[in-house]
């Protein structure tokens, strides 16, 4: 009985150690995965640049005279609203991956694409006066996509910082997460 017992666990065992998965074999052909999102220090560079007409509006700020004109992805546009039957479009805050703003005590706070940027602006110019990086996604977070059993490509930190990841078509892919 003990040898039958003895057989019956050893055929069981060799079952579901046949089944188990272990690590995929990576595809030399093209196939679904997800592509990181690279920012070198230029892409986290905020410039002042000549007004413009919004495209893509967000949210909208009212801070005195002026209103603060979140364009999604771009910046911040600055129009003097002193006057409000003719508004005047001041100047553009470029801040490059800006989603959303905020205002408290003559301060913006910004995102830029994972840091938060806090600018103090004034009648024709602004000042960054504070900087949290990675604030808004953590670096380890971003070693890795959020999705499980993907294939994805693998971080070139040559090209940047990782700010997110994109689901695309890559080609011959050398990592995984299960």
């Amino acid at each position: 009985m003990k040898q039958i017992l003895l057989i019956a666990a050893c055929v069981t065992l060799w079952i579901f150690a046949g089944c188990e998965p272990g690590l995929p074999s990576f595809p030399d052909r093209d196939i679904e995965g997800m592509r990181p999102i690279y920012a070198d220090s230029a892409d986290f560079l905020i410039t002042k640049n000549e007004a413009r007409t919004p495209q893509k509006a967000g949210k909208i700020y009212v801070y005195g005279n002026v209103l603060l004109i979140n364009e999604v992805n771009e910046g911040i546009h600055v129009v003097d609203n002193s006057d409000i039957s003719n508004p005047q479009n001041l100047f553009f805050i470029q801040i490059p991956g800006n989603t959303d703003i905020a205002v408290k005590d003559g301060l913006i706070y910004a995102n830029n694409h994972t840091d938060m940027v806090v600018l103090e602006i004034s009648e024709n110019t602004f000042q960054e006066v504070g900087r949290v990086q990675n604030l808004f996604f953590e670096e380890e977070e971003n070693r890795y996509p959020r999705q499980h059993d993907i294939y994805f490509e693998c971080i070139d930190e040559s090209k940047g910082r990782v700010i997110g990841w994109k689901k695309e078509i890559i080609s011959s892919p050398q990592c995984y997460k299960n």
